[in-house]
């Protein structure tokens, strides 16, 4: 069967993903997360810059501190996550950042907040939320069934870009009214709802969340970690998006660690203006979470994918040269929020249906592991390298950057594709 004869409609994919038990749940406890994740985005970098007149080299390093998890920990955690419940490492991961988030206003209403206390909340908070990424990931699948996989993860990404529209105007009010430090009590609390949801809905076995026994101890850790490895950099597919999404991440994080200062600094937004930017973004992914089980019946997975890839450095254009536009700033901040985030999320959506197709479920959880160290591994090292870039040359000149970056993600997809498409050609 070709890629375009697709057995359903999207309609009635949709109409069983409903039926899934487990599902409704799962995607409760990620509304929550999601809006947790919504107010830290608006916040966290709010409290270093006005509570601690953080730098860009600092904004970055915190950044990096909380993407560091991915660098360190990933691979162990995916070996975890194929011999557990992955439902309860979620739970547990959730429970965990909550009194981390809490310390920071602890802290700040006793006058006694620093800046290596932000950098370890930032890293334990990303600690947890590689687990909680990873766990809804690896059980994901075994919930659904592999054939709806692509469409669960657009819907997952349905919830969370819609309380993403929510959290970070709130946040942006928040922050103003009540401070960056005390914001992140909401968040905290978020944090423990989504920890409570997991708890009470899975009280009752609905699912497969977590790999078969016997295939989780049938080997070690070294012979796990081989197993992953080679997996994931033999399998074609998953080497190349491996590869473009490494590169993408690369960029992001390179623009991230610049974005937040470069809003306050250049383009002199408020924590309000901030905060609308931000819910903007989550329109994006909304949009581009709807969508994609569409464009995937008409165009196919990989086409997708090389549309998707092929927009984003145009996307992402859009930041420096608002710069270059002081009266119409606000406006194409705007549209490159929607726009980035909509591809984004077409492309992760997409890949993902790929990756869970061809990935074994005992082995769901080192694949991710082992993309997630080639994909977010880097992502510290950027952040940092970012921010001094800003402090070196400028906020301006160095958003160019995250342009050619970000343009360069699309090579390994690309080249692969074209390499399918004459692999095809020849079996015909």
């Amino acid at each position: 069967m070709s890629e375009r004869q697709v057995p359903e409609t999207a309609t009635a994919s949709l109409s069983r993903l409903r039926n899934k038990p487990g599902f409704g749940v799962l995607m409760r406890s990620v509304a929550f997360g999601a809006f947790a994740t919504g107010i830290l985005n608006v916040a966290d970098d709010l409290v270093a810059i006005y509570a601690l007149n953080a730098t860009a080299t600092q904004i970055g390093l915190l950044n990096a501190a909380g993407a560091a998890a991915f660098l360190f920990l990933a691979i162990p955690a995916g070996i975890m996550l194929d011999r557990v419940d992955r439902i309860k490492a979620m739970m547990w991961a959730q429970l965990a950042a909550g009194p981390a988030i809490f310390s920071v206003p602890l802290s700040w209403s006793l006058g006694a907040l620093t800046y290596p206390q932000l950098v370890l909340v930032s890293f334990l908070v990303g600690v947890a939320g590689m687990l909680w990424g990873m766990g809804a990931g690896s059980a994901l699948p075994g919930i659904v069934g592999r054939d709806l996989a692509s469409t669960a993860f657009a819907r997952k990404e349905t919830v969370e870009t819609s309380m993403g529209i929510i959290s970070p105007g709130l946040a942006g009010v928040l922050v103003a009214v009540i401070s960056a430090p005390f914001t992140l009590i909401v968040a905290g609390a978020a944090n423990l709802l989504a920890a409570g949801t997991l708890l009470w809905g899975f009280r009752k076995k609905t699912g497969n969340t977590s790999p078969p026994a016997e295939t989780a101890a049938r080997v070690g850790f070294r012979e796990s970690f081989g197993e992953g490895l080679h997996f994931t950099l033999k399998h074609p597919t998953i080497r190349a998006l491996v590869a473009s999404s490494a590169i993408s991440s690369m960029g992001l994080a390179f623009g991230s660690a610049l974005e937040t200062l470069y809003f306050v600094k250049v383009l002199g937004f408020g924590p309000q203006t901030i905060g609308l930017v931000i819910s903007t973004i989550a329109v994006g992914g909304l949009l581009g979470s709807l969508v994609v089980p569409v464009l995937v019946e008409k165009l196919g997975e990989y086409r997708v994918l090389a549309l998707s890839i092929l927009f984003l450095p145009l996307a992402v254009a859009l930041i420096p040269l608002a710069g270059l536009a002081p009266a119409g700033a606000i406006v194409l901040v705007i549209c490159h929020s929607v726009l980035y985030n909509a591809l984004m999320v077409s492309y992760n959506a997409t890949a993902y249906g790929l990756l869970a197709k061809f990935t074994p479920e005992e082995m769901m959880g080192r694949q991710q592991g082992f993309r997630l160290v080639f994909t977010m591994g880097p992502v510290p090292v950027l952040g940092i390298v970012g921010g001094l870039a800003g402090d070196a040359i400028g906020l301006q000149p160095a958003m160019w950057i995250w342009v050619g970056l970000t343009a360069c993600a699309g090579l390994p997809l690309l080249s692969f594709l074209k390499n399918r498409g004459r692999r095809n050609q020849g079996s015909t």
